[in-house]
């Protein structure tokens, strides 16, 4: 047998299924899902497996008008983007300006306000005093890096949809 059989032999068994193998099954619900994954901040590949498209949401976290879902501490949290799309963004918790707030304050000091596109996921906002970066306000980030204010649980303690949320806008 030459080399080009075999691995015409291998490759004709490696695509027949075999009666006792089983795919894997989703879980019933993203409730259970982020009980089995306590800490995944971005679940949606894992979720929904890996050729799935983007932009699919769970009919729960739709339901709520969120854009974004994530499992912390075996709960499920839910956010909307808003206008930037910023607000469901790991955040950068750095006090220290970037090179490009840096630049920023270099190029125009003075600024009472330096740019949410040049700030970027810094948890902080920035004016210029001159040319140095000065921070105006910071905002509370979870332990996972995420703000505070922007996101909430899905469910009620009694594992309900949580209708009263009200998903807040990046406070920044």
């Amino acid at each position: 047998m030459n080399t080009a059989h075999f691995t015409l032999m291998v490759a004709a068994a490696a695509s027949i299924a075999f009666p006792g193998a089983r795919a894997a099954t989703a879980p019933k619900s993203i409730n259970e899902f982020c009980q089995a994954n306590s800490n995944l901040d971005f679940p949606d590949r894992a979720f929904y497996r890996p050729h799935s498209k983007d932009g699919i949401l769970p009919r729960e976290v739709a339901a709520v008008g969120a854009t974004n879902w994530r499992c912390s501490d075996g709960k499920v949290y839910v956010c909307a983007g808003g206008a930037a799309g910023s607000a469901c963004k790991k955040m950068n918790p750095s006090r220290e300006p970037s090179q490009a707030i840096r630049q920023t304050c270099k190029d125009d000091p003075g600024q009472d306000f330096v740019a949410t596109a040049v700030i970027g996921n810094s948890s902080s906002t920035w004016r210029c005093q001159g040319p140095t970066a000065k921070i105006i306000a910071t905002v509370p980030l979870d332990g996972r890096g995420f703000m505070v204010q922007t996101w909430a649980p899905l469910f009620d303690a009694r594992g309900k949809i949580n209708t009263g949320i009200e998903l807040g806008a990046d406070p920044r």
